[in-house]
């Protein structure tokens, strides 16, 4: 097999972690299947999309800042303006994952009219833009090439993911954060303010999958379909992980990417499978797993086992 095949897997499974960590994130501490998941990959994406091409600023550590911001922005604005309100109202999960939905055909819609705009009056296509950013040289070894794409996805990931875990097991808000997720209820009465913890969480979560978005276009092209194309990916990979676990679905991540691109690059050799399968291949691994550990992947299916079986004893 070729080895690049190998290094394009570990590239994507990278990405695919830092896309999908926030989303299990935000459901574990809010039950909420949150839509607009997509737009913060979509966001991010632009956000370094606009500021090298408006902006003419091509260092990719100050667009991910950027990205982290816009898409955290957005994140606490839907929480405080949406999901509160809704929820003090009485509004139950279902409710609220609806109106995720709704904010992710606005957001959508809102992203074509702002881009339709900026490139009318810079006349510049940006519907379909492809960016570079040169972060760090591309390495040769031999036969083998780690682009300086990959170099800057392992830096990133590995510098928010760390970020992430220290928040989350070091840190006065990291415990308050987790203690919101397990039991609401005790949280509040144990004097945690849960509105102000859980706008840090979403800030937390948005970030991140923006930064995910901006890293996904440094090897392919930026359209307001972005975050759009890489739902099945995103979701199959939280539910992999139970949405639950976060240590399943960065393993979720894996599975995913390598199915996509070992298991593909193995049926396309061999059997002749187009490429364009690949989505079934996704949503085939994604059934394997949730049949394998019901009822929601290996982070949720195996605590659920665990519980099963001691009941019946």
């Amino acid at each position: 097999m070729d080895p690049q095949v190998l290094i394009s897997m570990v590239q994507i499974g990278l990405i695919y972690t830092i896309l999908s960590v926030p989303l299990t994130l935000s459901y574990k501490s809010t039950k909420i299947i949150n839509f607009v998941h997509i737009n913060f990959i979509t966001y991010g994406a632009y956000a370094g999309v606009l500021l090298a091409t408006i902006g003419g600023v091509d260092n990719f550590f100050f667009a991910a800042l950027l990205a982290f911001l816009v898409g955290g922005g957005i994140s606490v604005l839907d929480n405080v303006a949406v999901f509160e309100p809704l929820r003090r109202r009485g509004a139950n999960v279902v409710i609220l994952m609806i109106a995720s939905m709704g904010l992710w055909i606005f957001y959508k819609y809102l992203m074509y009219s702002i881009l339709d705009v900026i490139s009318r009056l810079a006349r510049i296509n940006l519907i379909s833009q492809l960016v570079r950013f040169e972060a760090f040289p591309t390495i040769h070894l031999g036969r083998v090439i780690i682009s300086n794409t990959l170099i800057t996805s392992a830096v990133t990931v590995a510098v928010v993911m760390g970020g992430l875990y220290l928040i989350l097991e070091k840190t006065a808000l990291g415990k308050a954060i987790r203690a919101v997720a397990d039991n609401p209820t005790l949280s509040e009465i144990s004097g945690i303010p849960r509105g102000r913890v859980l706008n840090y969480m979403w800030f937390l979560a948005g970030g991140m999958a923006a930064v995910g978005g901006l890293l996904w276009v440094t090897f392919s092209i930026a359209t307001p379909e972005v975050g759009d194309t890489l739902i099945l990916e995103v979701f199959a990979i939280a539910v992999i992980g139970g949405l639950y676990s976060l240590t399943w679905t960065t393993a979720g991540a894996f599975i995913i990417a390598t199915a996509e691109t070992v298991g593909m690059a193995l049926l396309n050799q061999y059997l002749g499978v187009p490429t364009s399968f690949k989505p079934f291949i996704t949503f085939s691994t994604l059934l394997i797993v949730i049949i394998a550990f019901p009822p929601m992947g290996a982070g949720g299916g195996l605590p659920y086992r665990y519980l099963r079986r001691g009941g019946k004893k």
